[in-house]
C-alpha cells in the first residue's frame, strides 16, 4: 500500500504491516514509527526473497546472506531474516553440508578436499565443514575407482599413454591426489598405467 505523508507519497508498505500497525488515513506518523515500519518491511521482503531462493534448492546461510546483500538489503534485515529462517528450520548449515556431501558422493564424486572447498564457497562455516567431511567417512579410493572405471571404458579406443593421461587429468580435476590416482590406475589392471604416474 502507498503511504502519503502531508499529501506526498512517502513509501510503499505491505498490506499486512499496514493492518498490523493499525494505520489509517489521517493518522500522525513520526519519523521513528516510519523508520520502524520501513525496517519491518525490509525484513519481510528479505524473508520473501530467501524463501524464493530456498524453493529451488536448499541453501547455506552464507549463500543466502550473500544473495540478500547483492539485492541491497541492509545487514540488520539480513540477520533478522537468517534468525527467522533458522527458527523455522529452513536453514541448517550442518544438515546442508551433510546433504551436499551425500549428493556429491552419489552423483558427482569429488575428493574430500574439493568437497570442503565447495562447502566453504557456499558460505558454510569452516568448523561445520570439517565436522561434516570428517563424519561422512569419505572413501576417496573407492569413489575415484568408481569414476575411473566408467571413464576408462569410454577411453578404450585410445592409446594406453593417452588413456592414462586423460584419466589422470579427469581425476585430478575432481581433487584426487596422485597417490589415489596411482592406486586407481593399478586397480584398473593397466600394464603401464601405474608406471606412468610419478
Amino acid at each position: 500500500m502507498s503511504l502519503f505523508l502531508d499529501g506526498t507519497f512517502a513509501f510503499g508498505l505491505h498490506q499486512d504491516l499496514v493492518l498490523e500497525a493499525g494505520l489509517s488515513p489521517g493518522m500522525d506518523l513520526d519519523e521513528a514509527t516510519s523508520a520502524s515500519l520501513l525496517a519491518r518491511d525490509q525484513v519481510r521482503q528479505a524473508i520473501a526473497a530467501s524463501l524464493n531462493l530456498l524453493a529451488y534448492r536448499p541453501r547455506a546461510e552464507g549463500e543466502i546472506r550473500s544473495r540478500l546483500r547483492q539485492r541491497g538489503f541492509p545487514d540488520g534485515a539480513i540477520e533478522e531474516t537468517i534468525d527467522k529462517l533458522r527458527e523455522w528450520r529452513y536453514v541448517d548449515d550442518q544438515d546442508f553440508a551433510e546433504r551436499w556431501i551425500e549428493n556429491r558422493r552419489e552423483r558427482r564424486p569429488r575428493s574430500a578436499r574439493m568437497i570442503a572447498m565447495e562447502l566453504r564457497g557456499k558460505g558454510v562455516d569452516p568448523g561445520t565443514v570439517s565436522e561434516a567431511v570428517d563424519g561422512a567417512g569419505i572413501d576417496e579410493r573407492a569413489d575415484a575407482l568408481r569414476l575411473a572405471t566408467e571413464r576408462w571404458a569410454r577411453l578404450g579406443e585410445l592409446d594406453e599413454a593417452v588413456r592414462v593421461r586423460r584419466l589422470t587429468g579427469f581425476l585430478s580435476r575432481r581433487g584426487y591426489g596422485f597417490d589415489v590416482i596411482r592406486d586407481v590406475l593399478k586397480a584398473l589392471d593397466s600394464d603401464t598405467a601405474g608406471d606412468m604416474i610419478p
